[in-house]
């Protein structure tokens, strides 16, 4: 994995997902994807992490670009700020990510 990451996403995969070999960020256009085990569940775009639509959070802002003169929706949602920091919360959002 490539170092070279904004703060928050580097801050994000070395300190809260503690670097596990399991999770993987690439470069996707211009943002990024993340990976658990080959499967994206969360995309981190404009110092925001968005989280593939779950159970838990069907509720948020959804991620959305303009293209020409539609605007596209990705079923992507803004994760709470308060379920970071809570590893046992966050992993319950990542396994929904992935299930749903």
């Amino acid at each position: 994995m490539s170092w070279n990451l904004p703060w928050f996403l580097e801050y994000f995969v070395k300190d809260i997902l503690w670097n596990d070999s399991i999770y993987k960020v690439k470069k996707m256009f211009s943002w990024y994807g993340i990976f658990k085990n080959k499967k994206i569940f969360a995309l981190y775009i404009n110092d925001e992490l968005y989280f593939r639509e779950n159970i838990f959070n069907k509720n948020e802002k959804q991620f959305s670009y303009k293209r020409l003169w539609k605007e596209i929706f990705l079923p992507y949602f803004l994760l709470d700020e308060s379920i970071i920091e809570d590893f046992e919360e966050l992993e319950k959002y990542i396994n929904s990510s992935l299930d749903y």
